[in-house]
């Protein structure tokens, strides 16, 4: 449960990462969390055969000798204000992350999510997926966008999006509590699979399409109840992504919250939808 005490922010001197550092920033200040800037080095394995050991290991050293120095003057301004450790590792970068985080407790990892470009713009980045696959801890993405807005003095707007698994509930405890410190409004949201409305007059359709919506409407009650929360209630028929997305435009929402893991949804995975949210959503999404 929030508050956060440790944040992970994970850095490869690119344009994403500087673009969401006033997003860390905001929140370490918000918080009073410690904030760990952490690189991971992908050391190469060697240039080509034959090429001479001694070579490698200077040319390697030098390589290391650099980054080290991007780690202890990246972003020096932004952070200048707030409690920062600078921390350089060798290895894959997402598996880095993963245990640097389990091993240090971090309580939150805020990276960008990678993947501009005419086609890229449709991709996670292979790092940011990895992580959100296998750390345990939330993960908060910045808006998949070229250009991200700037950041809320405070988060006052939170879409919850559920899924009505048995994991709906953690979530809405967890978003009441993260709503509690920010003084935030939230509204709470489940998409209802295969519920697309037709062109051609379907009566049994739309009697079912009926049906799964007032069972939607009962569960939502009754998850709230446990939960102790009475946030309004929205359902969209549909795509979850799309459903996610309009109703964070529709309510001026300013952070999406959704579950991940083992969540499940009617015809596939939850982790499919997960990366659909977080690529469409037009602001930072929290997966927890």
């Amino acid at each position: 449960m929030p508050s956060f005490k440790h944040i992970l922010f994970p850095v490869d001197f690119s344009a994403q990462v500087r673009g969401i550092a006033p997003y860390a920033v905001a929140m370490s200040r918000r918080t009073g969390a410690q904030v760990t800037l952490l690189h991971v080095v992908e050391v190469p394995t060697g240039a080509y055969p034959g090429w001479p050991a001694d070579a490698a290991l200077i040319s390697l050293q030098d390589m290391l000798r650099t980054r080290q120095q991007c780690v202890d003057t990246f972003l020096q301004n932004e952070f200048r204000e707030v409690a920062v450790t600078r921390v350089m590792r060798e290895g894959d970068p997402a598996r880095g992350i993963i245990e640097y985080a389990e091993d240090e407790k971090a309580d939150l990892i805020m990276m960008p999510t990678h993947g501009y470009g005419p086609f890229r713009r449709f991709l996670l980045g292979s790092v940011t997926a990895k992580v959100l696959h296998d750390v345990k801890c939330p993960v908060w993405t910045g808006a998949h966008v070229p250009q991200s807005p700037a950041p809320p003095s405070s988060y006052r707007n939170v879409l919850c999006a559920v899924d009505l698994t048995d994991k709906s509930l953690p979530l809405l405890q967890w978003a009441s509590a993260f709503a509690y410190e920010n003084g935030a409004n939230v509204t709470l949201l489940h998409a209802v699979a295969s519920t697309e409305p037709r062109a051609a007059i379907d009566i049994e359709g739309e009697r079912f399409r009926a049906y799964l919506f007032d069972t939607a409407r009962e569960e939502l009650a009754k998850i709230q109840r446990a939960a102790g929360t009475n946030w309004e209630t929205v359902l969209e028929g549909g795509d979850v992504a799309h459903a996610v997305r309009n109703a964070a435009e529709q309510h001026h929402a300013d952070l999406v919250v959704i579950g991940r893991g083992v969540l499940h949804e009617l015809f596939g995975r939850m982790r499919t939808h997960v990366y659909s949210v977080i690529r469409e959503a037009p602001c930072p999404v929290m997966s927890v």
